[in-house]
């Protein structure tokens, strides 16, 4: 499915159900589905890394981590998986490789990682979805500043969504929690990224902000926009 095609499946409608359900998980045999699906998905190209993941870290279990998984609505399988990990008790697993400035760490960060899919049908559908539930878990929990870390040459695939580098443009820094391959650090404002999108056009704010998916995690995005309104309003009175 190309990028536009993706888009367009996603926009049809302001409040879309998907044919598939993105939950967190809950027990110890969701994270083993979690790290079943980044062995299936990432030995593909990296075998040696595949292998690594094929187990539950000390990450997963860690408070600072929410795990993702999406399940088919076909069978109910796991198709994919990403992580959040919000730096509350510890420092961001990327700052065992590099120390971030200290502007960017002021303030509640993340880092969005571990993004697994297994099978290519709808891949590219289902990654945006992914990254939209960490998007919304991240904002839901104040989050200011998200991370990613993204390897050559999968890191073009995120110039569809404007995001900034921590160090110049195509620089790459070993990471020691992903294999120590050469990754490229990308962060994003959570509160100012939707803004940003509208003025420029871009086709993913209709995708992440006009749109309602309520089957991720719990219709959060609907959930996290009234606390919000209420929050306001609150202030107001």
């Amino acid at each position: 499915m190309s990028t536009l095609s993706a888009i367009n499946f996603l926009s049809d409608s302001t409040s879309q159900l998907l044919p598939f359900w993105i939950a967190l998980a809950q027990n110890d045999r969701d994270l083993e589905l979690a790290a079943n699906a980044r062995q299936l998905a990432y030995g593909k190209h990296l075998p040696l890394l595949g292998e690594k993941l094929a187990l539950p870290d000390d990450d997963d279990r860690h408070a600072d981590s929410a795990v993702l998984l999406a399940y088919s609505k076909l069978d109910g399988s796991c198709i994919g998986t990403v992580r959040v990990q919000i730096a509350k008790q510890q420092p961001l697993r990327l700052e065992d490789s590099y120390v971030l400035p200290k502007a960017l760490k002021s303030g509640r960060i993340a880092e969005i990682s571990r993004l697994a899919i297994p099978a290519r049908s709808n891949g590219l559908a289902l990654r945006l979805m992914l990254i939209k539930a960490a998007y919304w878990y991240s904002r839901a929990n104040a989050v200011e500043r998200c991370f990613l870390c993204v390897r050559f040459p999968v890191d073009r695939q995120y110039r569809r969504f404007e995001l900034e580098d921590v160090l110049q443009p195509d620089e790459f820094v070993a990471m020691k929690h992903i294999g120590m391959i050469p990754h490229r650090i990308l962060w994003f404002d959570v509160f100012q990224i939707e803004a940003r999108w509208l003025l420029s056009a871009n086709p993913l704010h209709s995708v992440y902000f006009s749109n309602i998916h309520p089957d991720l995690l719990q219709n959060i995005q609907m959930r996290t926009l009234e606390l919000e309104t209420q929050s306001r309003l609150s202030s107001i009175g």
